[in-house]
């Protein structure tokens, strides 16, 4: 490869390795921005887990999923990305989800799925699971509270119409600075021990709450409240977690990229000196010539 060849290639490859830094960047941000967002709500989900104490305390007794006549039927909630450079993102959740299947022993005609994502539900309807719903994901913080309004609408939906009465979410998120995990939550059925230990604790202040509202209808207004936040926590998990894994990857491209930049750098200067070698051969070759 000539010089000029081997210098047009760096001047690319320095180019690429500067879209690779901004893209790092831009990862590096969004992740401080989802985990943020997940911070800001702790406060608020402190006040609903007090209102729940408080009806649980009055003697408010949450209501059991639908039996079905003990068939159980399941929604699981699947959480992935529209967005590249994120290695086996998606492809991990349908392999989990096909697995946890095959160990539960269930038929697929009992399990319906809600995919977040379109790449994520092509990948789920090439495995045959029933994708009862499906919608994109945006990559922005400023949606994920409409994103999380969807999926509890359409978990509704489906526990009324289908009889659901297990629901679980499958996403990744970050479990240290170095590593994103793939997670289940189970939504549905509730966890009953703890709302016995709501009943069981006693109220911390002399300022116990009186409620002059319905109980059934505020424990409902709050439960769906107390979902929708749960979403939005999720989502923005995987989002964090989505980011951090292409941020893993440009570091390992931009190393990549600076290695290949170290040798092609030493190639164009040994390219240069060769050149400069042969130009004084010739004018030391022409010149014995002509004496």
């Amino acid at each position: 490869m000539s010089a000029e060849a081997l210098q047009k290639r760096i001047k690319t490859t320095q180019e690429l390795r500067d879209i690779v830094n901004n893209m790092k960047m831009l990862s590096s941000v969004s992740i401080w921005q989802y985990e943020r967002a997940n911070k800001a709500l702790d406060k608020y989900r402190r006040n609903l887990r007090n209102a729940f104490h408080a009806l649980m305390l009055h003697g408010m007794e949450p209501q059991a999923a639908a039996d079905n006549g003990g068939v159980a039927r399941y929604l699981y909630i699947l959480i992935g990305t529209d967005n590249g450079m994120v290695g086996k993102f998606n492809k991990e959740i349908i392999e989990k989800v096909c697995a946890d299947m095959h160990v539960r022993k269930q038929q697929r005609n009992d399990v319906l799925f809600l995919v977040i994502g379109k790449r994520l539900a092509a990948l789920a309807e090439q495995a045959g699971l029933n994708v009862y719903y499906s919608a994109g994901i945006s990559n922005s913080v400023k949606v994920v509270s409409s994103m999380a309004e969807s999926i509890l609408l359409k978990t509704d939906e489906a526990v009324f119409r289908e009889r659901i009465n297990h629901v679980s979410v499958y996403f990744h998120r970050r479990v240290s600075n170095t590593s994103v995990a793939l997670d289940n939550r189970q939504i549905m059925p509730y966890d009953k021990s703890m709302w016995k230990n709501m009943r069981d604790k006693k109220w911390e202040t002399n300022n116990f709450p009186m409620i002059s509202e319905d109980k059934k209808k505020l424990f409902s207004m709050l439960l769906r409240e107390a979902l929708l936040i749960v979403f939005i926590r999720l989502l923005n998990s995987s989002l964090a977690a989505e980011h951090y894994t292409r941020m893993t990857n440009m570091q390992e491209a931009e190393k990549n990229i600076d290695e290949n930049l170290e040798r092609m750098n030493l190639a164009y200067q040994q390219q240069r000196q060769e050149n400069i070698t042969d130009e004084l051969i010739d004018v030391i070759s022409g010149a014995e010539a002509m004496a």
